[in-house]
């Protein structure tokens, strides 16, 4: 990555400017991986949106299953129309960065977040999720993948997403276990498709769900 770049401020920009506009797109179908992550929280339990967006469209599910949750996002925009369209949450302007939560959690929920940082913060942000979690509390992770399997993204990585620029990228499975494993979380659950829409093209998306052992 270029020396300099300050991946958090770009990306925070970007998404304050795309605010309005994403809150209009087609999130498409709640997956199976998803559904087995809902599944197994204990009722009424808490759950933390790991970049939120706008609360759609999982915080919204979230809530409508009973669930007590918190969504924190870097975009001051995208919180005040999460405010708007999830009533029943709470949501704080705050980068998955700066969370500092111990053992308060359920569940953590990171929907195509965690593309938003490079190799160094994704362990980071790694080691403060499953700090944040109680023991056996759930970890639900989409993210896309490299288009092959077995390549690893090298260098800077910043993309145009809906007409602004950001840092996005893709992370191998191998990746996503080599930084979990290490931190006493168990896999339970995964999946691999490839999607396809306007706003984002063709993705290669990979799914899990981890238990804090």
């Amino acid at each position: 990555m270029s020396k300099g770049l300050d991946v958090v401020s770009l990306n925070k920009r970007s998404w304050d400017r795309i605010a309005r506009k994403y809150n209009r797109i087609n999130y498409g179908k709640v997956t199976d991986v998803f559904e087995f992550f809902c599944d197994n929280l204990p009722e009424g339990g808490s759950v933390l949106d790991v970049g939120s967006g706008t609360g759609l469209p999982f915080a919204k599910i979230l809530v409508e299953r009973n669930f007590n949750v918190v969504g924190i996002d870097v975009s001051s925009r995208m919180v005040g129309i999460a405010r708007k369209n999830v009533p029943k949450a709470e949501f704080r302007e705050l980068s998955m960065t700066d969370i500092n939560f111990e053992n308060e959690f359920d569940g953590v929920v990171s929907s195509f977040s965690m593309l938003l940082l490079d190799p160094a913060l994704f362990r980071d942000v790694a080691r403060r999720i499953v700090r944040s979690l109680k023991t056996g509390g759930l970890f639900y992770l989409a993210l896309n993948e490299p288009r092959r399997e077995d390549s690893d993204v090298d260098g800077e990585t910043v993309v145009e997403i809906m007409g602004e620029k950001m840092y996005s990228r893709p992370y191998s499975k191998k990746e996503v276990l080599e930084a979990f494993a290490r931190l006493a979380m168990k896999q339970l659950k995964f999946s691999r498709e490839i999607r396809t829409s306007k706003e984002f093209g063709e993705e290669h998306v990979i799914e899990f769900v981890f238990m804090k052992i």
